[in-house]
């Protein structure tokens, strides 16, 4: 959640903000964005850290059964990653 916060905390990122989770440009794909507030329909999760992450309901079953993991690099990049469970 470290990396998230960094994220939302950048001095260019919109006030209040959240990472907000969406629907890619193809069916197998995920956008992540920054936004001050939840849109319509969206899923609220409270995560640690007081980070809270935004879900559109198109994302909600690429995301089923999946953790979303996000570690930041030695330059400061954030990555994300989607893990599956262990079979």
């Amino acid at each position: 959640m470290l990396a998230i916060r960094e994220l939302t905390t950048m001095p260019d990122a919109p006030d209040g903000a959240s990472l907000r989770i969406s629907a890619g440009a193809t069916a197998e794909t995920l956008r992540l964005s920054l936004t001050g507030q939840p849109h319509p329909g969206d899923e609220v999760h409270e995560a640690a850290e007081q980070v809270q992450v935004f879900v559109a309901p198109e994302a909600t079953a690429l995301l089923d059964g999946k953790t979303l993991d996000a570690s930041t690099d030695d330059t400061g990049r954030v990555e994300f990653r989607l893990d599956s469970p262990p079979n």
